[in-house]
């Protein structure tokens, strides 16, 4: 995979924008860089976790809650304001999970894979939405700016990914194929 993979997938909760991507890097290292709350400036925005009540604040989002018991808030500087949510799941070394006040629920998961390189990572990016319609109307609208920023991380990894035009990635979101996830029910009565 050269660059970026997109399409829907309806699952029994909602549908998701999932765009994966495939690093020639291992899974420590791009956990690493993904979770550096100053090295994400290069690729989206500088984050500051903590509670919300002004305790102490992390500097990585590794240090979260990795069982995922509470809710913790995360804020990402933006150039001329805070995007605020919450760490709903974060397992080190695997994925995190947030809901941003503007987008809803995000996840990235992180899955090691023996490519030509040796260890290298798949890393999965999710963007929930109740419906597919509600999904196919996020995906042509925030779909290519998700795209950019996970081609710019792959970028700070010294990964050399290519170029693609806004209008390229507009075309390409607003006409993704569904996919329906099987459940463990379906399989179940499959069999």
């Amino acid at each position: 995979m050269s660059g970026t993979s997109p399409r829907l997938v309806t699952w029994e909760n909602g549908t998701d924008l999932v765009i994966e991507l495939l690093l020639a890097r291992d899974v420590e290292t791009v956990w690493n860089a993904l979770t550096d709350a100053e090295s994400a400036r290069a690729w989206f925005a500088p984050f500051r976790l903590g509670a919300e009540t002004g305790a102490e604040e992390s500097d990585t989002a590794d240090e979260a809650d990795s069982d995922g018991s509470a809710a913790r808030p995360i804020t990402f500087a933006l150039e001329d304001i805070d995007l605020n949510g919450s760490v709903l799941s974060c397992e080190d070394f695997d994925h995190v999970l947030l809901e941003l006040d503007d987008f809803g629920v995000l996840g990235i998961r992180l899955l090691p894979f023996e490519g030509e390189t040796g260890q290298e990572t798949l890393l999965v990016f999710t963007h929930t939405a109740p419906d597919a319609e509600t999904a196919r109307g996020q995906a042509a609208e925030v779909g290519p700016m998700w795209d950019t920023h996970l081609r710019l991380f792959a970028r700070t990894l010294g990964i050399n990914i290519a170029e693609v035009t806004e209008p390229e990635l507009v075309a390409v979101y607003s006409d993704l194929d569904l996919e329906v996830a099987e459940s463990a029910d379906a399989t179940e009565v499959e069999s």
